[in-house]
């Protein structure tokens, strides 16, 4: 028998390749398809985030031809996140380039569902829990809104909605860490971890972070995540309160210190002009402000309004007569991160000595504590 060379061999191999239509194991085809008419000529971009400031960067782009774009190309050892962007669209859609087919459908709202290989399935059901508890926690708002303008919504209906949301709440927080665990050593975990880090608690930080990458921890936005989480763990209920300094609505620089640890009780209260949460919540902390400010009991609001004028009005309107601290930074403060604050209204409460004794007292919760330490 006579020996084919291998050059031949590898010939051959390409050939059957190309006559069955099969990419080649490196290779990727990712066709999307567009519901409806009137999308010819729009331009499909295919994008990367830049690792630094977490802006997308277009790498390829396509023309929708009979409702139809394509993007090919050679996959990496490691699967690569890639976005797709377009006018009309609201976000860009998030793609795991593979090898392989990858289909990408859009429907008239431009709503996308992305198939066709390992991790672009996998991450399409997650998407699909997370969407369906997205859709019933909006129900809930909106019933509890038609209740609120028809008069009917009473404190036991309230409670009830209210309990619900919480409950689908923490749902959605835990599909999220579940999946983000499940695929911390791929490209898809780690864009969840950073996308929604800020939601995770110092236990589930530390249970991720020591799981990434070497390469991968040196990422700035880890680098954040790692920063909260020792803001996490700096502020955890026992710990002496992290002292933080800002400026008052007269311009006077105000530290924490001033007021914590020098023998009352001090609140710490993390709110914003612009928070509707916050603003419901004030009146009780108002009321508990005024039966016990003359009891041993303080409270510093840190507002993380960027406009100090909305800030002041808020002040005046709310009817806040504790000191007030600010850096005018928003979600950017670095009040607020110093105490790994990601959402709000979020209190902190100290004791005599600044000791943090409790977090995130809502409701009747604040005047039962204060009942309870200021007998």
């Amino acid at each position: 028998m006579k020996k084919i060379s291998s050059l031949l061999v590898a010939t051959i191999v390409i050939l059957m390749a190309a006559c069955t239509g099969k990419p080649t194991p490196k290779e990727y085809t990712l066709t999307g398809n567009l519901s409806g008419g009137g999308s010819d000529s729009l331009l499909v971009y295919l994008q990367a985030i830049d690792e630094n400031t977490g802006e997308f960067v277009s790498v390829d782009t396509a023309t929708v031809q009979n409702g139809t774009f394509v993007f090919k190309g050679l996959a990496e050892d490691s699967p690569m996140l890639r976005f797709i962007s377009a006018e009309g669209l609201s976000k860009p859609v998030l793609i795991a380039i593979e090898s392989g087919n990858i289909d990408v459908s859009f429907d008239t709202a431009f709503v996308a569902t992305v198939k066709g290989t390992a991790l672009n399935d996998k991450y399409q059901e997650f998407s699909n829990k997370r969407n369906k508890i997205s859709d019933d926690l909006r129900a809930l708002s909106k019933l509890s809104k038609d209740a609120e303008n028809a008069g009917t919504l009473t404190p036991e209906y309230e409670k009830q909605l209210d309990d619900k949301y919480d409950s689908l709440y923490n749902g959605m927080k835990k599909e999220v860490f579940d999946f983000t665990k499940a695929n911390i050593t791929n490209p898809l975990g780690v864009y969840v971890l950073i996308d929604r880090g800020v939601s995770f608690d110092a236990d589930q930080l530390k249970e991720l972070l020591p799981a990434l990458d070497p390469k991968t921890k040196t990422n700035p936005r880890i680098l954040k995540l790692e920063k909260r989480l020792e803001a996490l763990e700096g502020t955890e209920i026992g710990k002496q309160f992290v002292d933080i300094k800002g400026t008052t609505p007269e311009g006077k620089e105000v530290s924490l210190s001033d007021y914590a640890g020098k023998g009352k009780y001090v609140l710490v209260d993390f709110w914003a002009s612009w928070c509707p949460p916050c603003r419901k919540e004030m009146p009780l902390v108002v009321e508990a402000y005024k039966k016990y400010k003359n009891k041993g009991f303080e409270i510093v609001g840190v507002s993380l309004d960027d406009d100090k004028a909305a800030w002041e009005k808020g002040i005046k309107d709310l009817n806040i007569t504790w000191p007030q601290i600010s850096d005018l930074k928003g979600w950017k403060t670095e009040l607020g991160a110093a105490y790994a604050v990601n959402s709000i209204p979020h209190t902190v409460l100290l004791d005599k000595e600044g000791k943090i004794i409790a977090k995130d007292l809502r409701g009747d919760q604040l005047s039962e504590k204060l009942a309870e330490l200021l007998k």
